[in-house]
């Protein structure tokens, strides 16, 4: 109790918090009204009337209000329409419930249905880490007819010589057939995506030799990952990777973008910050 009766106001005191939420509204307001009025519609909650039309939909779509008509006796069938309705009802949620990102254009509600079905993925990929490769393909049918057939695949390790003499079209035929393969391609420009998103090029690298390094791990259980000694070292790390590592600090440079140093267990100053290994430090370009 402070003089004359008074007590300070606190973080827990309802008085407080009423004025941070009149101000939080009144910020959301001022927002509102400077948008520009034909996207302001866009901004303003609807949730009780999508529950509305969503419950309705998933009712008819379930079939329950004509049982007789919509029972099916085949069991797949309804599981794959229980399957896609299940994914409706949890990217509608993430649409309108889920943790706004820190991306906002050109909406921050098609930033949380992106985060939702990552989540989806992230969570059928774990599901299929425990399934027989062959129940994994046949239930890969579900989603579409045409899948669940094994594809071919094709060795990169097969023959390693740079040069054969016996192929008189064209003795360089090994490597000739390396560098005009799409995953040339895939290499360049997904690094290139990798750099725009992670924005560090120590990381990069150590990123981009742990894949060769995985694949040297996983080569007995995928054709693909059997490479030659000069496709995965000179070929994927020093070229391909290279450069699309170059263009993509090149890319985020050009833009102004921010590059970030993620900041080690060893380098962070106390105990909360070693708990929280996520936590990074960005610096702007002309700091740099």
């Amino acid at each position: 109790m402070e003089p004359n009766g008074h007590r300070k106001a606190n973080k827990r005191d309802p008085v407080v918090r009423e004025d941070k939420e009149v101000v939080n509204i009144s910020s959301s307001c001022d927002e509102l009204q400077s948008l520009d009025p034909w996207t302001a519609w866009a901004y303003k909650p609807r949730t009780v009337s999508f529950l509305f039309i969503g419950a309705c939909l998933l009712i008819w779509a379930s079939g329950v209000l004509d049982p007789e008509s919509s029972s099916s006796p085949d069991i797949v069938s309804s599981v794959k329409r229980g399957v896609w309705a299940m994914i409706v009802v949890f990217l509608t949620y993430c649409l309108l419930q889920a943790p706004s990102t820190v991306l906002i254009r050109p909406h921050p509600a098609l930033w949380r249905l992106v985060h939702g079905m990552a989540v989806i993925y992230l969570v059928a990929l774990t599901f299929l880490l425990f399934q027989r490769r062959d129940d994994a393909r046949q239930f890969m049918k579900f989603l579409h007819p045409d899948l669940g057939v094994e594809l071919p695949e094709r060795s990169y390790g097969t023959d390693c010589r740079i040069y054969v003499p016996e192929n008189t079209n064209n003795r360089f035929k090994n490597v000739y057939d390396t560098l005009f393969d799409e995953f040339v391609l895939a290499h360049i420009f997904g690094w290139w995506g990798k750099a725009i998103m992670i924005r560090n090029q120590p990381l990069l690298w150590v990123l981009s030799i742990g894949f060769e390094f995985l694949e040297l791990t996983f080569r007995h259980m995928l054709p693909n990952f059997n490479e030659c000694w000069w496709d995965s070292i000179i070929l994927d790390i020093l070229i391909c990777n290279w450069f699309g590592i170059w263009a993509g600090m090149r890319t985020v440079r050009y833009f102004d973008g921010r590059t970030y140093e993620w900041v080690g267990i060893s380098r962070q100053p106390n105990i909360i910050g070693k708990a929280n290994i996520r936590s990074i430090h960005t610096c702007s370009m002309g700091q740099r």
